[in-house]
């Protein structure tokens, strides 16, 4: 089948996007063959290169808006722990709009046109948010919530068009053979430009607390404009479309192909289980910022060192899975992550002190576990869905996944506050040892996935990285030799002089 070329119109004058055929197997449906394009390398390159300075772009706009920035404003609102739980549970539930998306994508719509609508919305929203102080005075605690919480589920229905399409568009642009390594890199250089400025922001709002709720507006404005910048940066990639098909299969019948992939949905299950740890989503914010009396800049502080470890981790995670396979990490970063909420047992509320002293390691070790969780989770997703049939499944997969979590934050708000009243001494800890239980039930179920070609869990740990941890001495050693020689080793003659 002779390439294809996709022609793609810009302000001045038309500009071609030379695709080459796919280098593997011939992809069928419905008795249709058909061959899905790839892009020239060039494209990649470039695509890659706009997608890591959109990864920090984002990671600017998350830093400023998300996490203990928004737990922290809805408690200036006003909000308990039900109403957090509240928060976090509703705008979840519209996730739902994935398959509006993926319906579209099978029926011939754009991608990046997708991509490119939805992205602006989100920041757009944002600055909404960003004014919401203005009408806090007029509005009671549960009415700025409710105003609260449905312009999150705006933000979420536009993340989820974003999400679906992109994903569905970044899965034919970055090759297999490469993308553990690409999802690796986009988690190292979001993680960094996140986490410091997570840290910076913490210390700019604990400056300016005394201008209250308008604080929090100029960081919301400042998130917005990165938001924005990373909207712009989906315009200059090339699109990718879907390969032409004489016939294309009815909407039910793809999503009754992904129910017989018993790998994908096992991956669901233990992904959906992981979701379910978001019980404690929301209240790790509240619990340091209300119940320690934690500063903005010393909570920001201790996630910068859980993010900081899982950028060693995530370039390294993406040559491990390119190399040996994603399954064994999903499990070991499992297992590395769960022992680390039994740490809370000894920070009692009130005691700040104890929370510098025992979150560095355990945040560090959460660190690592969520670098790999995070690389294998998305590079086996990938490999376990084709391209043509990728939207619809990664739609079913993200609404099964964030369905499990969703009403999970606001079960553990219910439930502190229904045992709080009932006079059981029970505070936000408990959802935390919680989390624990959820998180290795995944890596339970995850021992199910099947991945051909995979090592296990077993022989990476006690055969290949002893081997690979052994090798370093001697890497070490030669290294210098092959910088010299131009990444040659020079071989040595019967008695042992080197050969020129």
């Amino acid at each position: 089948m002779p390439a294809s070329i996709a022609t793609h119109r810009s302000r001045n004058k038309p500009i071609e996007l030379v695709f080459k055929p796919q280098h593997d197997s011939v992809l069928r449906m419905s008795s249709s063959p058909i061959t899905v394009p790839v892009p020239s390398d060039a494209l990649v390159q470039r695509a890659v290169r706009l997608t890591y300075a959109q990864m920090m772009l984002n990671a600017v706009f998350g830093a400023s808006t998300g996490g203990m920035f928004l737990i922290g404003f809805a408690l200036q609102l006003g909000a308990d722990n039900l109403l957090l739980g509240w928060l976090s549970s509703i705008p979840p539930l519209f996730v739902v709009v994935q398959f509006v998306c993926a319906y579209l994508i099978e029926r011939g719509w754009s991608r990046k046109r997708l991509t490119v609508w939805f992205s602006f919305i989100t920041p757009l929203c944002w600055c909404g948010i960003a004014a919401l102080p203005v009408l806090a005075d007029r509005l009671s605690a549960v009415q700025r919530i409710g105003l609260l919480v449905s312009v999150i589920a705006l933000v979420t229905v536009a993340g989820q068009f974003v999400g679906n399409a992109r994903g569905s568009w970044v899965g034919d642009l970055i090759p297999e053979q490469r993308r553990g390594r690409f999802f690796g890199n986009c988690t190292l250089f979001a993680g960094i430009i996140g986490a410091l400025f997570a840290v910076g922001e913490g210390r700019f709002l604990d400056f300016i607390q005394s201008h209250g709720l308008y604080a929090f507006t100029a960081l919301f404005f400042f998130g917005a404009l990165f938001g924005l910048g990373a909207a712009v940066l989906n315009l200059p990639q090339p699109d990718c479309p879907l390969p032409q098909r004489t016939h294309r299969p009815h909407f039910f019948s793809v999503l009754r192909e992904g129910l017989r992939n018993r790998p994908l949905c096992i991956l669901a299950v233990a992904h959906a289980i992981l979701a379910m740890s978001s019980i404690a989503g929301p209240f790790y914010s509240a619990y340091c910022l209300r119940d320690l009396g934690m500063s903005y800049f010393g909570l920001g502080c201790l996630n910068a060192i859980s993010t900081a470890t899982m950028l060693l981790v995530s370039p390294f995670a993406g040559r491990w899975v390119d190399r040996f396979g994603a399954r064994p990490f999903v499990i070991l970063g499992l297992l590395i992550l769960a022992p680390t909420g039994l740490v809370w047992m000894f920070i009692p509320p009130g005691r700040a002190d104890l929370a510098y002293r025992f979150m560095p390691m355990a945040n560090s070790v959460a660190g690592i576990g969520s670098g790999l969780i995070g690389v294998a989770f998305t590079a086996l997703l990938y490999k376990l869905t084709r391209s043509e049939t990728r939207a619809v499944h990664f739609a079913a997969y993200g609404v099964v996944v964030t369905l499990a979590g969703a009403p999970m934050p606001l079960l553990g708000g219910w439930m502190i506050s229904h045992l709080q009243t009932a006079g059981f001494a029970v505070d936000l800890r408990l959802v935390f040892y919680l989390w624990v239980g959820f998180v290795l039930l995944s890596a339970l179920v995850a021992k199910f996935i099947t991945e051909p070609g995979s090592s296990s869990t077993r022989r990476l740990v006690f055969s290949s990285f002893p081997a690979w941890i052994g090798s370093l001495p001697a890497w070490f050693l030669t290294r210098p030799q092959q910088v010299i020689t131009g990444g040659k080793i020079i071989p040595k003659t019967g008695d042992g002089s080197p050969d020129t």
